[in-house]
């Protein structure tokens, strides 16, 4: 844990900008499942509150179809992420060596404090 928390202040430092786009990614997706997640709740509440043929109901229909176009613009922009997240990490490996370092110095430096003076 503490090595990943270095790694990613090491990359903050070293490259900002994969660090701000890896931020925006991790946004972007909590902000994808939450529109998704309203769109499946408003499914589920039409298909309970309709009486008879759904296929006659216009609103049903409707929010039907505008859940797909959405459903399917997230999917594509997941993908993007998914692509875009894989070479951050790429670029993030590179920098593995030096959080694990700064994870021993810290303990190292911690443990000092047990050191008889």
């Amino acid at each position: 844990g503490l090595s990943d928390q270095l790694l990613g202040t090491v990359v903050a430092e070293e490259r900002p900008d994969l660090e701000e786009q890896r931020s925006q990614l991790v946004v972007q997706s909590a902000q994808n499942k939450k529109k998704l997640k309203e769109i499946e709740d408003q499914i589920l509440h039409i298909l309970s509150s309709s009486q008879g043929n759904i296929l006659e109901d216009a609103t049903a229909v409707q929010v039907l179809s505008e859940a797909k176009v959405v459903s399917s613009d997230i999917e594509v922009k997941q993908q993007a992420a998914e692509v875009t997240e894989k070479e951050i990490e790429e670029a993030r490996k590179s920098y593995t060596s030096c959080g694990a370092y700064i994870a021993v110095l810290f303990f190292c430096v911690a443990d000092m404090a047990n050191i008889d003076p």
